[in-house]
C-alpha cells in the first residue's frame, strides 16, 4: 500500500466547552455527539473528533467534503476509526489516531491506497 495522504491537527480543548449547540450540529453526527455527551468532560471528545476531522481534510486526496460526512466511531475495543461517507474514498486505507491532555488535542490521519 502507497500512502497518499498525511493529516495532523491540534486543538485547544476550552474552543468546546461552550460550543453553541448550532456550531456542534453543523460539524458532528447525531451518534458523535451521543458518544462524546456520555462523557464527564464531552469537550475533550469534541475536541479531538474535530481534529480528526480537519486531519482528514489535509490527508485525503480530494477537498471538497462536509464535516458531516467524516465520522468517528469507536470500535469495541476502545480504537478509533474514521469512516468516510463519499464514494471517492472506496478502496481507501484510512489509519486514526487520537489524543488529548487536559488542554489540548490532536490527531493524526494516514491514508493509503
Amino acid at each position: 500500500m502507497a500512502i497518499i495522504g498525511i493529516g495532523v491537527d491540534m486543538e485547544e480543548i476550552s474552543r468546546f466547552k461552550n460550543a453553541e449547540e448550532k456550531l456542534l450540529k453543523r460539524v458532528f453526527t447525531d451518534a458523535e455527539l451521543a458518544f462524546c455527551f456520555k462523557s464527564v468532560k464531552p469537550w475533550e471528545r469534541l475536541a479531538a473528533r474535530f481534529c480528526a476531522k480537519e486531519a482528514a481534510f489535509k490527508a485525503l486526496p480530494f477537498k471538497e467534503i462536509a464535516f458531516k460526512n467524516i465520522e468517528v466511531k469507536t470500535s469495541q475495543d476502545g480504537k478509533p476509526n474514521l469512516v468516510i461517507y463519499d464514494e471517492r474514498a472506496n478502496g481507501l486505507d484510512i489509519k486514526l489516531s487520537l489524543s488529548h491532555t487536559d488542554t489540548a488535542a490532536i490527531a493524526f490521519v494516514v491514508v493509503s491506497e
